[in-house]
């Protein structure tokens, strides 16, 4: 899927995913639980390859 943005969206989207991604390190950082703390790791690396992306 393609999908066509302009380059103020592209540097909103961009900026909305970085302070998205800078919020769930914090998740990351507090969890305890074991069993979610790796799914949480593996969208925070999906999302910083969509930023290197836009």
């Amino acid at each position: 899927m393609m999908i066509e943005l302009t380059e103020e969206e592209r540097e909103i989207l961009k900026h909305a995913v970085k302070v998205y991604i800078s919020d769930l390190r914090e998740e990351i950082y507090k969890t305890e639980s074991h069993e979610t703390k790796p799914p949480l790791k593996r969208e925070e690396v999906v999302l910083k390859a969509i930023v290197e992306k836009l």
